[in-house]
């Protein structure tokens, strides 16, 4: 078995004996008879190879089919053990709408943790997205655009289609460090209209005359309504007036 197998991960490397040899500290006809099956490594040499080909010995001896080291394998606390068992007695539909809620989760969490470095990626086509970057500040007081007005401040700028998600309508200009270290001073962050945002996205809200980028958050025990900063420094916003708070739209970017 220890045979096939490097005779298998030198393969996949287009490797020759001769090239695998001059890159370790082995002999060309010992490591022959290795991979022939006349010689077995010892443990050094064992180790060697499987440092090489980053793989764990289990594998290597054939105890295991799984690659991966044993430190690299992620070890399942009680509660996702039971969340696995659970998936695995549903159906194709159960296991779909699970798919689908899980991956929109997956974005939103990535939103929140990784920042959309969007002008950084290298154009792959000449295709452009023009789209209105309102020049009233959000959490600068009640701009225009969020009344539907007409005569709204704001200038067209254009996106390259690769750089900006297609679902956003507007972008708008942010005012502040509340939202740091995910949103800065000056952003602009990409826009979808939609009229609620769920509880843990980042929205542009509207509220006693006043327009803020926050996350919205909803105190069940309280059946209170938050907009919340990122940046613990600042307080958050209790809403007193649900019927008051206005959604303009989710934030899904941010172009830098």
């Amino acid at each position: 078995m220890i045979a096939e197998r490097l005779r298998l991960l030198r393969r996949e490397k287009s490797m020759s004996k001769r090239d695998l040899v001059s890159r370790l500290p082995l002999n060309y006809s010992t490591y022959a008879n290795y991979e022939s099956g006349f010689r077995e490594p010892n443990s050094e040499v064992l180790q060697l190879l499987a440092r090489y080909y980053n793989v764990s010995l289990d594998y290597l001896l054939g105890v295991s089919e799984n690659r991966k080291k044993a430190e690299e394998i992620a070890i399942l606390n009680e509660d996702e053990n039971d969340h696995i068992m659970k998936y695995r007695q549903l159906d194709n539909h159960g296991r779909e709408v699970v798919d689908i809620i899980l991956q929109k989760e997956v974005e939103r969490v990535s939103f929140l943790t990784t920042r959309i470095e969007t002008v950084k990626k290298p154009l792959v086509d000449d295709r452009w997205i023009v789209l209105k970057v309102y020049n009233q500040r959000a959490s600068a007081g009640l701009g225009s655009y969020l009344s539907d007005d007409s005569d709204s401040d704001y200038e067209e700028m254009h996106f390259a289609a690769n750089q900006v998600s297609e679902r956003a309508d507007f972008c708008v200009r942010i005012k502040g460090e509340s939202m740091e270290p995910k949103i800065n001073d000056g952003d602009i962050v990409f826009v979808k209209a939609v009229p609620k945002v769920d509880p843990d996205n980042v929205g542009i809200f509207v509220y006693d005359g006043e327009a803020y980028c926050k996350r919205l958050r909803i105190d069940q025990t309280k059946g209170a309504v938050i907009l919340e900063s990122l940046n613990k420094s600042f307080a958050p916003k209790h809403i007193t007036q649900p019927d008051a708070l206005r959604t303009v739209g989710l934030v899904i970017g941010i172009a830098e």
